[in-house]
């Protein structure tokens, strides 16, 4: 599988298909990238292109019975580009 940041292809191969794709939320940049990657793979992609990550920062309120209220942050990472298709 070809993954590139580049929003064209580096091949002169003619494009049959192209769809967007968005990985699975992930707790590294590493597990993002290979969540991308499998996606592509599941839905039949040559290469992926234009591949950029984005970071989602999670807060939430847990609240326990003895300990009180407490605030935590969970940032995750997350994966899209465009999957293509060659003929």
């Amino acid at each position: 599988m070809h993954m590139t940041t580049t929003d064209s292809p580096m091949t002169g191969r003619d494009i049959a298909l192209s769809w967007m794709i968005w990985g699975d939320q992930a707790q590294s940049l590493t597990e993002a990238y290979s969540g991308l990657e499998a996606t592509a793979r599941e839905q039949g992609a040559d290469a992926v292109i234009g591949v950029r990550f984005v970071t989602v920062s999670n807060t939430y309120t847990r609240i326990g019975f003895l300990s009180g209220e407490s605030i935590e942050t969970l940032t995750v990472y997350q994966g899209y580009g465009t999957a293509i298709r060659y003929s």
